[in-house]
């Protein structure tokens, strides 16, 4: 799973990037208290995003100001279990010829408090993306706030799976939830054709 601030979203880093540790070190200190053995199933449905994926990414035209061209990108995202198999971290790189590489890191995990999914990222502008999700069945929703040149903006990050190793996904943002536009698209793949790996207390 990876973020797009900085495809559509530039905001500024260093106090941001403070709450994003302390609130990663004090939602996975919850999480181990919620059992000191064994993450619960909350977690361990977090196992189909683990592994090395292929990206296949399109920015839609108009996403980057009127009448900007649809932009592709392709690359990876290495996904891992950490904090004792509780949490997912994330490293992605995205390339498109003729510009610089996009990269990201995120940090995603079960918080039991508020019983929903959050996800951070820190990506290579300095942007920083937190989202709360949520699952149905092989959908995945994230919903966060986000700021684009001074103002605030709903995003909405969708997550389908279509198969044991591959989801497709879109990215939204409006300056209100129902004005929300498709601006990004694309799929994952995981490269090796197996099932998801296991969090390692459950190996």
């Amino acid at each position: 799973m990876r973020g797009t601030s900085e495809r559509r979203i530039q905001m500024s880093g260093a106090q941001r990037l403070v709450s994003f540790v302390l609130a990663c070190a004090s939602s996975v200190i919850a999480a181990g208290a919620q059992s000191q053995t064994m993450p619960g199933p909350e977690v361990k449905k977090l196992a189909v995003m683990v592994g090395r994926f292929t990206v296949e990414d399109e920015v839609k035209a108009g996403a980057m100001g009127p009448n900007s061209p649809a932009m592709k990108f392709s690359g990876t995202d290495d996904c891992r279990w950490t904090a004792g198999g509780f949490a997912v971290i994330c490293e992605a790189a995205l390339y498109r010829p003729g510009r610089r590489k996009y990269s990201d890191s995120s940090f995603v995990y079960y918080d039991p408090t508020s019983k929903t999914y959050r996800y951070h990222a820190v990506d290579s502008s300095g942007g920083i993306e937190n989202k709360t999700g949520t699952v149905n069945g092989d959908v995945w929703t994230w919903l966060g706030e986000s700021i684009f040149a001074g103002k605030p903006y709903h995003t909405r990050y969708i997550m389908k799976f279509v198969s044991a190793d591959s989801y497709e996904y879109t990215d939204e943002s409006g300056e209100s939830e129902s004005s929300m536009k498709v601006f990004v698209s694309g799929k994952e793949t995981r490269v090796a054709a197996t099932k998801p790996a296991k969090s390692p207390s459950t190996q």
